[in-house]
C-alpha cells in the first residue's frame, strides 16, 4: 500500500507539529468547514437510515452495517493508497469519516428515539442536563433549581441550541446530537493529523480513531469529541515543549492551539482537563530532561513560561462555563461532599490490556500490539512515537494513581480514559503497519497485485472492527446497552419495540405529564418535583428536589441534607405539619409530588452512598402518610400506580 503524500519528503520527516506548510489560519478555517461538512453528512446519513425499513428482531441491521462500512472503508483505503492526494479527496474524506462514525450506530438504533442505554444509568443524567439547556440557554444545574452548573455545560449547551434549531425536545435531541458528535470527532482528528503528517496518513489515523470510538466511546459522546483529538494534540504538545526546552523560539500557533484545546476540555469534560494538565506538565519535564544537563534552569524556566501561557489561553474558554459556579462558591463557600469520583466498577479496578484481546476483539488486540511494538522500536528516532508512547504511559499512570486514591475514599475514574488509550494505540498501530510495509518494500519488490492484496486485508480487518463494535460496547458498558434503547418509555408512554405494560411506571409518562400540567397550570420549568420515578425529570425540564445518586449531585446542593429533609417530611402526621416543614426548608421545596401508591402509604426513595461497594449506592424507601397531603394546601389526583400531588398557590 502506497501512502505517499503530496508533501515534500523533508516535511514528512520533520518533527510532529511542524506547521511550516499549513498556516494556522488555514488549519482553523479548514477545521470550521470540516466540522460543518461532517455535521451535514451525519444528518444526511441519519435521515436516510431513519427512512429505511429494518425489521426487528432480525440480523438485517448487521447486514446493513457490514455493507455500508465495507463501502466506506474501501473508499478510505483507496484514498490512502493513491500516489498523489487530489484536492477533492479532502472534503470527501470529511464526509466519509462522518458517515462511518454515524452509520453503525444509526442502524443499530433504527426505530427508537433514544440513544444507547435509553434513560438508564448515566444517560438519565445526561439527557436531563440536555433538556435543561434546551429549555433555556442560561447556564443552570441540570436538576437543582437556583444553582449554577457544576458539571461542565459545553457539549450540553451546544446540544440545546441544536435542539432549538430543529424544534426538538431535549430528550428527543439527545440521540441525533450524539450521533452527530460521533461523526464530527474523527473529522476533527483528521484535520489535526493533517497538520502533522501527509493527508493519506492522516486519513488512516482518523479512520482508526473513528473505529476506536465506535468500540469504546459511543456511550459517552461528549467526552469522545475531545478524546479523539488528544493523540494529535499530544504530538503538538511534545513539539511545543521541546521547542521551549531547546530555546528555539516559541511557535505561537502551537501555544494558542494547545491552549484553546485545553480550555475546551475544561468547558466540556473535567476529567480530561485534569488528564491533559498531567500530559502537559509531564511532557514539559520530559522535554527539559531530554535537552541535556547543561543550562537546565533556563530550560525549565522556558518550559514553565510555555505552560503558563497555555493555561492563560485556556482560562477564558473555561470561564465561559465555570464562572457562575465559581462566583457562587466565592459568595457562599458552602460546598458539600460530592460523590462524582466515588465510583469503582470492575473496568476501573484493573489495568486495561487491549493489546491482548482475543475472540471478536482479536483484530483490535493485534492492532494495539503492533502499536506497542512500533512505539518501542521507534521511540529513539521518532518524536511522534515518543508523544503517543508518553500518552499511553500516562493513561496507565492515571489508573495507578486512581488505585492509590482509594486510600482517600475516592478514585480518578480511570476507565473514562480507555477511549484515549485505545485511540492512541490504534494510531500507533496504523503507523506501525506503515513502517512494516515500508520495511518490506526495501527487501522485496512490491507488485501491483501485492499492493492490492494488502489493501483488501486492510479493508477486511477494519470491517471486522466495525462488525464487532456492538460486542465491544456491551463488554465495556452493559450487556443491555442496545436493548434498553428500545425498551425505554418515551414521553407518551410508548416503547420503540411496541411492547410495554400498564404495570410499568413508564407507561404512565404521558398521563403524568398531562396531569402535572393541568394541576399546576405552569410550564414544567416552573415546578420542583419530588418523585422516585426520576425518568420523568429527563422527559420534561422539571426541577428535581433531589437527584438519583450522589454522583450526579451538585456540591452546592447538599445531597445529604436534602435526604434528611425528605425523611423529616415523611414523618409529618398531617397537612398542617407538612406545610410548616416545607415552608421551613432551606432549599426550594417541591411543589409537585409524584409518589408511588403502596399499601402502607405514598412512597419515594433516597439514595445512600456505599462506596467502594458495588453497587456504590443503596436505595431506601421513604413513605409518606396519605393524611400528610389531606389538606386545603394540596390537590391530589391518582394516575396509574402514582399519586400526583400539587401544592396550591397561596393567594
Amino acid at each position: 500500500m502506497d501512502t505517499t503524500s503530496t508533501r515534500p519528503k523533508a516535511a514528512r520527516q520533520a518533527m510532529p507539529g511542524d506547521w511550516a506548510r499549513p498556516r494556522a489560519a488555514v488549519v482553523a478555517g479548514e477545521l470550521a468547514v470540516a466540522v460543518t461538512v461532517a455535521a451535514a453528512a451525519s444528518l444526511a446519513v441519519q435521515f436516510v437510515v431513519n427512512r429505511m425499513t429494518i425489521p426487528r428482531p432480525s440480523n438485517v441491521p448487521l447486514a446493513v452495517t457490514a455493507l455500508g462500512s465495507t463501502v466506506l472503508l474501501a473508499a478510505a483505503v483507496g484514498a490512502i493508497a493513491v500516489r498523489r492526494w487530489p484536492r477533492w479527496a479532502t472534503p470527501l474524506s470529511w464526509a466519509g469519516l462522518a458517515a462511518l462514525g454515524t452509520l453503525p450506530l444509526a442502524v443499530s438504533l433504527h426505530g427508537t428515539r433514544f440513544y444507547l442505554n435509553g434513560l438508564s444509568g448515566d444517560q438519565f443524567f445526561r439527557t436531563q442536563y440536555l433538556a435543561r439547556l434546551t429549555d433555556s440557554a442560561a447556564l443552570a444545574d441540570g436538576n437543582y433549581a437556583h444553582l449554577p452548573p457544576f458539571y461542565p455545560a459545553g457539549w450540553f449547551w451546544v446540544g440545546g441550541r441544536f435542539a432549538d434549531l430543529f424544534g426538538l425536545a431535549g430528550w428527543a435531541a439527545y440521540k441525533p446530537f450524539a450521533l452527530l458528535t460521533m461523526a464530527v470527532a474523527p473529522v476533527v482528528a483528521f484535520v489535526l493529523w493533517s497538520a502533522l503528517t501527509g493527508r493519506a496518513t492522516a486519513l488512516l489515523l482518523a479512520t482508526l480513531t473513528c473505529l476506536a470510538g465506535l468500540r469504546v466511546a459511543a456511550y459517552e459522546p461528549y467526552s469522545w469529541i475531545l478524546a479523539a483529538s488528544i493523540p494529535p494534540i499530544a504530538a503538538l504538545a511534545w513539539r511545543a515543549m521541546r521547542r521551549a526546552a531547546d530555546g528555539r523560539g516559541r511557535d505561537w500557533r502551537l501555544t494558542v492551539a494547545i491552549g484553546l484545546f485545553f480550555g475546551a476540555s475544561g468547558a466540556v469534560y473535567t476529567l480530561l482537563f485534569g488528564f491533559l494538565g498531567l500530559v502537559l506538565v509531564t511532557f514539559g519535564l520530559a522535554a527539559v530532561v531530554a535537552a541535556g544537563r547543561a543550562g537546565w534552569g533556563r530550560r525549565a524556566a522556558r518550559v514553565l513560561v510555555e505552560l503558563l501561557l497555555t493555561g492563560l489561553i485556556a482560562l477564558p474558554v473555561m470561564l465561559l462555563v465555570w464562572t457562575p459556579f465559581l462566583l457562587r462558591v466565592l459568595r457562599d463557600a458552602a460546598l458539600s461532599d460530592t460523590g462524582a469520583t466515588r465510583f469503582l466498577p470492575e473496568i476501573g479496578a484493573k489495568l486495561p490490556m487491549p493489546m491482548f484481546e482475543t475472540g471478536t476483539g482479536a483484530v483490535s488486540g493485534l492492532l494495539c500490539l503492533i502499536g506497542v511494538g512500533w512505539i518501542v522500536s521507534a521511540w529513539a528516532r521518532d518524536p511522534l512515537a515518543r508523544a503517543l508512547g508518553g500518552l499511553v504511559l500516562l493513561c496507565y499512570a492515571w489508573f495507578l494513581l486512581s488505585f492509590l486514591a482509594l486510600g482517600a475514599r475516592s478514585t480518578l475514574l480511570p476507565f473514562r480514559l480507555e477511549p484515549v488509550l485505545l485511540a492512541a494505540l490504534y494510531c500507533a498501530g496504523g503507523l506501525g503497519v506503515l513502517a512494516l510495509l515500508r520495511l518490506a518494500a526495501r527487501w522485496w519488490p512490491v507488485a501491483a497485485a501485492h499492493r492490492a492484496g494488502v489493501a483488501v486485508v486492510a479493508v477486511l480487518a477494519m470491517v471486522q472492527l466495525v462488525q464487532t463494535y456492538e460486542e465491544a460496547e456491551r463488554e465495556a458498558v452493559s450487556s443491555h446497552i442496545f436493548d434498553v434503547a428500545f425498551t425505554t418509555y418515551d414521553d407518551t408512554g410508548h416503547r420503540a419495540d411496541g411492547q410495554g405494560s400498564p404495570e410499568d411506571p413508564g407507561a404512565w409518562h404521558g398521563a403524568l405529564i398531562d396531569t402535572i400540567g393541568e394541576l399546576t397550570g405552569r410550564p414544567p420549568a416552573e415546578s420542583v418535583v419530588l418523585t422516585p420515578h426520576a425518568t420523568l425529570l429527563a422527559l420534561r425540564p422539571y426541577w428535581g428536589f433531589q437527584t438519583t445518586v450522589n454522583a450526579y449531585a451538585n456540591p452546592l446542593a447538599d445531597f445529604a441534607g436534602r435526604n434528611a429533609r425528605i425523611v423529616e417530611w415523611a414523618r409529618a402526621r398531617d397537612a398542617e405539619e407538612l406545610t410548616r416543614l416545607l415552608d421551613a426548608s432551606p432549599y426550594r421545596a417541591p411543589d409537585v409530588f409524584v409518589l408511588r401508591r403502596d399499601h402502607n402509604g405514598l412512597r419515594t426513595v433516597v439514595s445512600r452512598d456505599t462506596f467502594p461497594l458495588e453497587p456504590n449506592e443503596r436505595k431506601e424507601d421513604v413513605v409518606f402518610a396519605p393524611e400528610a397531603f389531606a389538606g386545603p394546601g394540596f390537590e391530589r389526583r391518582d394516575v396509574g400506580p402514582f399519586a400526583v400531588i400539587v401544592r396550591r398557590q397561596t393567594p
